[in-house]
C-alpha cells in the first residue's frame, strides 16, 4: 500500500516537473529568441490593451519571488524588468498572457479570482502538508498514514490547478486576434508566439514543487516584497 502512495506522489510530481519544464522553455529559450519588431514586453502590453480599449491598467516593474502576474483588485500588471524591457519572444509571451487577464471581467472575473486562490493553495498548501506529515511521524502514526495524507493533499491541489487552467487558455484566446493583426506580416513569428503562450499558461502547474521556496522566500515575515511600494511605469 505504501508503495502505491509513493508511485502516485511521484506521478504527481512528474506532471508538475513537465509543466515547469514547458514554462522553462519560455524563460530560457524564448528569452533568447528575437521578436520580429523592437517593441518591449511593456510596449506590447500597451498596444494590446489599447487595441482592446482597456485604459485602467498600471504596468509595474517588480523583481520578486512572485512576479509576472495581474492583480485584478488593483488593476495592476506586475512584470519582471527583463520581461517589461525585453524584446524577445519570451518576454512578449509572458507580458501579453498576463495582460490578457485584465480583460477577464464581470463573470470571468470570478473565475480569475478562483484561479488565483487555487494558485496560492498550490504554492503554500504542500509545505503545510509536509509539516503535517512530520508531525504525524513524531506522534508515531504509521508511515502509510502520513504518506497517504501528503499524497491526498498533492493530488487534490494538482487536480484543482488543472481544473482551472481554462482561465489561462481563455487569456491566450484573447491575445490571438491581436496577434493576427499586429503580426500579420510575420506569420512564422505569430506561430512561435502562440506556441510560447501555450507554455506560459502552464506556469503555475509546477508550483507544487516550489512550495517550500515560496513559503520561505515570500510568506515568512521579512522575507521579501510581494509587491513594490510604487509603480515604476504606468500604462
Amino acid at each position: 500500500m505504501l508503495a502505491i502512495f509513493i508511485v502516485i506522489l511521484l506521478l504527481c510530481f512528474g506532471v508538475c516537473q513537465w509543466a515547469a519544464g514547458r514554462y522553462a522553455q519560455v524563460t530560457e529559450e524564448g528569452m533568447k529568441e528575437r521578436a520580429p519588431t523592437a517593441h518591449t514586453g511593456a510596449e506590447m502590453v500597451k498596444l494590446f490593451l489599447a487595441y482592446e480599449g482597456v485604459t485602467d491598467v498600471e504596468i509595474v516593474e517588480h523583481e520578486g519571488i512572485a512576479s509576472d502576474y495581474f492583480d485584478p483588485r488593483r488593476r495592476r500588471l506586475f512584470l519582471q524588468p527583463r520581461v517589461a524591457r525585453g524584446t524577445s519572444m519570451g518576454a512578449w509571451a509572458i507580458a501579453l498572457h498576463e495582460a490578457a487577464h485584465a480583460l477577464q471581467t464581470e463573470e470571468a472575473l470570478g473565475d480569475l479570482k478562483w484561479r488565483q486562490t487555487v494558485i496560492r493553495l498550490n504554492r503554500y498548501g504542500p509545505f503545510f502538508g509536509l509539516l503535517g506529515v512530520v508531525g504525524m511521524i513524531f506522534l508515531r502514526f504509521p508511515p502509510r498514514f502520513a504518506v497517504a495524507g501528503l499524497v491526498a493533499i498533492c493530488v487534490m491541489l494538482l487536480l484543482l490547478n488543472i481544473g482551472t487552467l481554462a482561465v489561462e487558455y481563455n487569456a491566450n484566446a484573447r491575445v490571438r486576434l491581436f496577434l493576427e493583426k499586429h503580426l500579420q506580416r510575420f506569420p512564422d513569428a505569430q506561430d512561435r508566439l502562440l506556441s510560447h503562450l501555450s507554455r506560459v499558461a502552464l506556469k503555475e502547474v509546477g508550483d507544487l514543487l516550489r512550495s517550500p521556496r515560496y513559503f520561505f522566500l515570500s510568506a515568512l515575515p521579512g522575507s521579501g516584497k510581494i509587491r513594490p511600494a510604487k509603480p515604476t511605469d504606468e500604462s
